[in-house]
C-alpha cells in the first residue's frame, strides 16, 4: 500500500488578532482527525466561526494537522468511503465543501459503501486539517500550532487551564490560558498494559515476553516489514492471535499475507475469549444470511442495527462470516478461530508458537493535569481499564467525576454510547469511530465548550469581573481533588 506522506510545512500558523499571553477560550491538544471533529460538527451546522470567535488554539506534535497517525498503517478501514467523506457533503463552510472535487476525495468516493485503505484516508484528512488551518488562521485570536508538544495543562484560580507547550524545534517554552481544554492525544499500548492479563492460566507478558508483540506493531507498515524478516526465518511458522476485537481480526489478515508470501503452511489462530459479533444493518438481513447469534438487547433502538458498535465490519466481517459458515462465504483456510476455555488446548498452540501477537486494547494517552497548586491530579484514566471520559466526554477524575472545562476524544478514550446516538443496550465497550467523533460527540463536545465559554463571560458580567468567587470555587475543588487522590492511593 502507498504510505502516507504530509506536505504540511514545519510552521505554526499565527493570527494577528493573538497577542502573546492573551487568553483564548479553547484549547485543543492533537490536530489529527479526533481532535478535529468538534470543528467539523460545528462547521457542519454552521456554528464553527460561533466556536472560533471566543478565541482557539489547535497544537500538534506534527507538521501540519488533520492526518495524525492513520497512514501509519497497512489495512483499510472499518468504516466506508462515504461516511469519510460526509464531512464534506454539503458543509455550510465553502473551502470544506470545495474539497469533495478534490481529485483525492474522488478517488475515495469510487470505493462508495466499501472499506477504503487508511493511508487514503489520511490523505483526505490532511486536506481537511489544510483548509481548517486556514480558517482557523484567519480569525482573531485563533492559531495552529504545529511542531509543539503539549507537556501539562494546570488548573487556574479563576476556573480556567493554563496549558504549558514546547516548541520541538527550539526547546522554547510556552503557556496557553484557556477557558477550556480539549485532549485529543490518542491511544496507545504500554508494556504494562499486558502485566496482569492471563491467558491459559499463565501470564501472557513474563510467560512469552521473547515471542510477544502487540497488535499496533503489526498493523503499522514498519512493523509489518519487521515481522516478517522476523518471520522468515522459519519455514513454517505458527502464529497466535490472542484477542477478539476488530483489531485481533485485522492483525490475523496481515499475519496469513505474511505467511502465505514466504510460503507457510500453518493457519493463524485466533484465540478468543467471548464469541465475536457480526454486524447486520437489519434483523431481516442477519437471519437471510443464517445468524440468529443475538437476542433484543443486540438490537440498537435507534437504527434497528444487530450488533451496531459490538460487532465487526468490512474486511474483518467478511473474515469472520467466512469462518462462521454465514451467507455461503468460504472460510479462509489461512486462519482459524479457538475460543479459549480448555486450558491445557490453549496452552498447547502458546507454548507451540512462532510469534503471539496481543491484540487486547489500547489505553488512553491522557496529558498530565495538575490542580490550582500544581500537584497532579489523579484521573480515572489511571485505573486498569477506567475511561478518561464519561458520557458527557468531561474527563473524570480517580472517582469518576467530571473536571470541569477538561474534554476528551479519540482513540481509548472510553466514550460509551447513549441516549440520540443510540447502540445495542448489551454493548459495553466503548465507541471509536470517525463517524461517531465527526458528529454526535463531535456536537456533543463543541456545545460543551462553548458552554463553558458563555457560562464565563456570564459569571464575569453578573459579578462585575470579580474572581474571588471563581478561585473560592476553584480552591475547593482542588482540596476535594487532593483528598480524593489520598484517599484512591491509600485503598
Amino acid at each position: 500500500m502507498k504510505p502516507h506522506a504530509s506536505r504540511a510545512s514545519e510552521s505554526s500558523h499565527p493570527s494577528p488578532g493573538l497577542p502573546s499571553g492573551q487568553p483564548v477560550g479553547h484549547v485543543i491538544v492533537g490536530g489529527g482527525p479526533a481532535g478535529l471533529a468538534p470543528l467539523l460538527a460545528a462547521s457542519r451546522s454552521g456554528r464553527l466561526q460561533a466556536l472560533l470567535a471566543a478565541g482557539l488554539v489547535v497544537v500538534d506534535q506534527q507538521a501540519g494537522i488533520g492526518f495524525g497517525n492513520i497512514g501509519r498503517y497497512v489495512i483499510n478501514s472499518d468504516s466506508s468511503a462515504e461516511t469519510f467523506l460526509s464531512c464534506l457533503v454539503g458543509n455550510p463552510e465553502p473551502r470544506l465543501a470545495a474539497l469533495i472535487d478534490h481529485p483525492t476525495a474522488r478517488a475515495m468516493s469510487l470505493y462508495g459503501r466499501g472499506a477504503v485503505p487508511l493511508y487514503l484516508v489520511a490523505n483526505l484528512m490532511e486536506l481537511v486539517g489544510e483548509v481548517l488551518t486556514a480558517i482557523i488562521g484567519a480569525q482573531p485570536g485563533c492559531r495552529v500550532m504545529t511542531r509543539h508538544a503539549a507537556i501539562s495543562t494546570r488548573q487556574t484560580a479563576d476556573g480556567g487551564w493554563e496549558t504549558r507547550l514546547r516548541c520541538l524545534g527550539s526547546g522554547a517554552e510556552t503557556v496557553l490560558a484557556s477557558r477550556s481544554v480539549l485532549l485529543a492525544t490518542g491511544g496507545w499500548q504500554p508494556v504494562p498494559l499486558l502485566d496482569d492479563k492471563i491467558v491459559a492460566g499463565v501470564p501472557l507478558l513474563s510467560t512469552y515476553a521473547d515471542r510477544l508483540v502487540q497488535s499496533d506493531q503489526v498493523l503499522s507498515a514498519q512493523g509489518r516489514a519487521a515481522i516478517a524478516r522476523r518471520l522468515s526465518a522459519h519455514a513454517d511458522p505458527r502464529i497466535v492471535v490472542v484477542g477478539g476485537s476488530t483489531s485481533a481480526m485485522s492483525c490475523a489478515r496481515v499475519l496469513m499475507e505474511i505467511v502465505s508470501e514466504q510460503n507457510g503452511r500453518t493457519p493463524v489462530t485466533v484465540l478468543h475469549r467471548r464469541p465475536m459479533s457480526v454486524f447486520y444493518a437489519s434483523v431481516e438481513q442477519a437471519g437471510a444470511d443464517g445468524y440468529d447469534d443475538f437476542t433484543d438487547e443486540d438490537i440498537c433502538p435507534v437504527s434497528g442495527f444487530v450488533h451496531r458498535f459490538g460487532g465487526l465490519r468490512f474486511d474483518s466481517r467478511t473474515l469472520l462470516m467466512g469462518l462462521l459458515g454465514l451467507g455461503d462465504r468460504p472460510a479462509d483456510p489461512r486462519v482459524r478461530l479457538q475460543r479459549l476455555g480448555d486450558e491445557a488446548s490453549d496452552r498447547a498452540v502458546l507454548d507451540g508458537a512462532t510469534l503471539i501477537v496481543a491484540a487486547l486494547g489500547y489505553r488512553p494517552r491522557a496529558l498530565p493535569v495538575l490542580d490550582v497548586s500544581g500537584q497532579a491530579l489523579s484521573l480515572n484514566a489511571e485505573r486498569p481499564d477506567g475511561a478518561l471520559v464519561g458520557e458527557g466526554c468531561g474527563v473524570l477524575d480517580s472517582w469518576g467525576d467530571e473536571i470541569p472545562g477538561l474534554f476528551g476524544i479519540g482513540l481509548a478514550a472510553g466514550y460509551r454510547p447513549g441516549g440520540r446516538l443510540g447502540g445495542e443496550p448489551s454493548f459495553k465497550g466503548q465507541v471509536n469511530g470517525l463517524w461517531v467523533w465527526q458528529n454526535d460527540v463531535g456536537a456533543l463536545i463543541a456545545d460543551r465548550m462553548t458552554e463553558v465559554e458563555a457560562n464565563y463571560r456570564i459569571s464575569r458580567i453578573m459579578s462585575g469581573g470579580a474572581t474571588a468567587p471563581e478561585a473560592r470555587g476553584a480552591d475547593r475543588a482542588s482540596g476535594r481533588a487532593r483528598g480524593r487522590r489520598d484517599l484512591w492511593s491509600a485503598a
